[in-house]
């Protein structure tokens, strides 16, 4: 009689494993409504906790898979980069017993206008600026080829297109935490930009991506140099001073040549020397201030080479120098050699000014 009874249970209760529900539940890191998910060739979307429940499911090994590449917007894009459990194809089986819990994660892409900058805020021509070194807070370092030129057209994908003066920029990464996954905000700061052919220093303030965001990269055409590295001016400045004095000197000999009495023509003679009126030896020094095109203004004493055209070159001993916004600014060698092509205008002084007379004394000529 009791076999009777316990039969008749067993065929009326169902086995505790067989009756618990299997399901599975697939989160996206970091949380993104609307990602696609076809489990078993079934098609079910993300809801806005970036979470996918799925009970239509049986115990065993069941096909999922996610999209590589998600075009939401025209400015917000995702990609995918991994599962919880180490694998790294958007298309995998997953071993279902029970309640399987999943997590899949994706790079978030946000387009970013940008727009290079001098130190005063003038907007740099995107046909000067060439390549630019950028670091990101985990160390790693890209080079980007110049300023965006966009991409368009019909062969493009519209995953990769992208107006002019915009680019695209990874504004998350995804990180293993414990067998499951993390997400970190992504920022960058540039290094040196090329304008014009020279590399130039930039500002290091760090550019956090965000939706509708301007980058802003300031760099300093000043300068013409890499952070850390040796000043081009000086290993070039120290030849250029040193030919153009050689120059200035040669034509100033050549010059006293042609003036050199020719052949036929009456000397005085050596004894009637002594009667000749002596000429006055210059003593007169000359101080200058020159504005440059740069915005920097220099000063000190003007250094004369004996028979040399003024108007070729301004050779200096400089004294002080006055950045752009008018605060005093350590002396660069190229500071000692002014051609006229750098100069704004040009002031002469007999002894040097006031700081309060800047300005205001002296003779004025503009340069051309």
């Amino acid at each position: 009689m009791l076999f009777a009874i316990a039969t008749l249970l067993s065929t009326l209760v169902p086995n505790r494993a067989s009756a618990q529900a299997a399901s599975l539940v697939i989160e996206t890191v970091p949380p993104i409504e609307g990602v696609t998910l076809q489990v078993d060739g079934e098609t079910y979307s993300t809801d806005e906790e970036g979470v996918a429940s799925i009970d239509e499911v049986g115990p065993g090994k069941s096909e999922v898979r996610t999209t590589d590449r998600v075009l939401f917007t025209n400015s917000h894009r995702i990609e995918f980069v991994a599962w919880s459990d180490g694998v790294a194809e958007s298309n995998r089986v997953v071993d279902i017993e029970g309640l399987t819990r999943l997590q899949v994660g994706f790079r978030v892409d946000l387009l970013v206008a940008e727009a290079f900058r001098t130190s005063e805020g003038e907007v740099l021509n995107p046909e000067s600026v060439g390549p630019f070194a950028v670091v990101d807070d985990a160390g790693e370092s890209t080079t980007f080829p110049g300023s965006s030129p966009g991409l368009a057209g019909p062969t493009a994908r519209l995953w990769d297109r992208f107006p002019p003066g915009t680019r695209w920029l990874p504004a998350n990464r995804i990180v293993p935490e414990n067998d499951q996954l993390g997400t970190q905000e992504a920022s960058y700061a540039v290094r040196w930009v090329s304008v014009d052919g020279e590399r130039v220093s930039a500002s290091n303030v760090w550019f956090t991506p965000s939706a509708g965001a301007e980058w802003g990269i300031e760099v300093d055409i000043s300068t013409g140099s890499l952070p850390g590295s040796m000043p081009r001016e000086l290993i070039l400045v120290p030849l250029l001073i040193g030919g153009a004095i050689v120059w200035l000197l040669v034509r100033a000999r050549n010059g006293r040549r042609s003036e050199s009495p020719a052949a036929g023509v009456h000397r005085i003679p050596r004894r009637l020397e002594r009667f000749r009126k002596p000429v006055k030896e210059r003593t007169r020094r000359e101080f200058v201030r020159a504005k440059l095109r740069n915005g920097r203004t220099v000063e000190g004493w003007r250094v004369d080479v004996p028979g040399a055209d003024p108007s070729e070159a301004v050779i200096l001993s400089v004294t002080s120098v006055w950045g752009p916004d008018g605060t005093r600014v350590q002396s660069q060698p190229i500071d000692s050699l002014l051609l006229p092509s750098q100069i704004v205008k040009i002031q002469s002084f007999l002894d040097p000014p006031a700081d309060s007379e800047r300005g205001k004394r002296g003779v004025f000529t503009r340069m051309s």
